[in-house]
């Protein structure tokens, strides 16, 4: 069974609606700057029947991917990325069924240097 999201106190809580998304949008910037020192400044997250997809927008590299880029080494900042995700998907993948009390039966994570974007896919179970 899926763990739902608690208070502090431990108390169960069911988020739905615009309270979730605003969640998962929250937990994706804390994920992004505990593992990258900073956060995108824009991310918005749309859940349709069982897809969530997670939009993030603006500062989405830190300033040595930037500079990569800027360099032309676009693929191998992309490359850094797809390593990252597969190195955290875990996290990723528990934050999300945390909140939503769903489980997550896929993952998927895209990213494009110009310009930056990412978004973050989850399939859910329905």
């Amino acid at each position: 069974m899926t763990d739902p999201a608690t208070t502090l106190a431990g108390e169960e809580l069911q988020l739905t609606g615009e309270t979730l998304l605003e969640a998962i949008s929250s937990g994706l910037l804390l994920l992004y700057g505990e593992h990258y020192g900073g956060a995108p400044k824009r991310v918005r997250t749309y859940l349709n029947d069982n897809v969530l997809v997670c939009v993030l927008q603006e500062d989405v590299f830190d300033t040595s991917e930037l500079d990569a880029v800027r360099r032309g080494a676009d693929e191998r900042v992309l490359a850094g990325r797809i390593a990252f995700q597969r190195e955290h998907q875990a996290e990723f993948i528990a934050m999300v069924e945390r909140l939503s009390g769903r489980r997550v039966i896929s993952f998927l994570s895209a990213n494009q240097t110009r310009p930056g974007v990412a978004a973050e896919l989850f399939i859910l179970d329905r």
